[in-house]
């Protein structure tokens, strides 16, 4: 039988060991306010702290319940707080600390499936109308690729010239090297097109196929702060709340669901997913939406 060894003493050699490894302070003050929060529960609940020997399955599957419905801590939360209690007692019983993992039958909280933030119809035209009342056409081809191709910030910043074909009535851009080093082509709407000749026709290395899509006053963009800056001030000025370049990508993704309702293989093309599960969250319904259709029933 392991050796009773109190709840403190352990986590402070857990913490030690996650330091020495590398771990970010983040990281290592996350699993500690965790671990803290099942001691404080544990300690209330049998009136002594915790020793890692006597700590049973149910204990944690209690923890877990007081959290929703005492504490009513948000499901991602409870989930970190076993995720990180689970790693601990995993490293305890490595160290022949306790006898198994009491931690690990325990099954986390399913979260309300949630659609990724996308910008409103509302929001969007004011953004894009602040984008080219700024007048810079880098700038309207960078916001018109983001919100018409779905491109991630990386693959927008690693274009060259050559990527793009533009013809009067079709056009396309082609990623090289997308994530999970991915290639393929997206086909560009007329205003994607219009923004892009806009900027190419001012573009320094035009005719250089291998030239950077994207400069600046320095010379060629590649730093992903910049996109955010850009799309922060175009953000303020059109009154909206500030965003990233993701928020774009879930846009384009958001809009074309809804022009194109059962073209869930195509949009995982589009946007350079391999399967078709991840883009199954932009089926989930909102809240609006179910509150519209259960006022239908009634």
């Amino acid at each position: 039988m392991p050796e009773q060894t109190h709840f403190t003493t352990a986590l402070n050699q857990w913490l030690a060991h996650l330091e020495a490894q590398g771990r970010s302070p983040h990281t290592r003050a996350a699993y500690s306010r965790a671990l803290a929060n099942f001691a404080r529960w544990y300690e209330a609940t049998y009136d002594m702290p915790p020793v890692l020997s006597d700590l049973l399955p149910r204990d944690i599957a209690d923890w877990q319940a007081h959290q929703q419905t005492v504490e009513k801590a948000m499901p991602a939360t409870i989930n970190q707080r076993l995720t990180a209690l689970s790693r601990f007692l995993a490293w305890a019983n490595g160290q022949g600390l306790i006898a198994g993992n009491p931690a690990a039958g325990v099954s986390g909280i399913r979260p309300e499936a949630r659609q990724p933030k996308a910008l409103s119809k509302r929001d969007l035209r004011r953004f894009l109308r602040a984008v080219y009342a700024g007048g810079n056409p880098r700038d309207t081809a960078m916001v018109e690729l983001l919100v018409g191709a779905g491109l991630r910030v990386g693959e927008l910043l690693a274009l060259r010239v050559g990527d793009v074909t533009l013809g009067e009535r079709s056009g396309q851009v082609v990623v090289r090297r997308g994530k999970h080093r991915g290639y393929r082509t997206v086909p560009l709407t007329a205003s994607v097109r219009k923004a892009l000749a806009a900027w190419l026709a001012v573009h320094p290395l035009a005719d250089d196929p291998d030239a950077p899509l994207w400069w600046g006053q320095r010379g060629p963009l590649t730093d992903r702060s910049a996109v955010n800056r850009m799309l922060a001030k175009y953000a303020r000025r059109a009154g909206v709340a500030p965003f990233g370049p993701h928020v774009l990508r879930h846009t384009f993704a958001t809009r074309y669901l809804a022009a194109n309702p059962d073209d869930l293989r195509g949009l995982a093309a589009l946007l350079g997913h391999r399967s078709l599960n991840t883009v199954m969250i932009y089926t989930e319904p909102r809240l609006e939406d179910l509150a519209q259709r259960m006022e239908r029933v009634g």
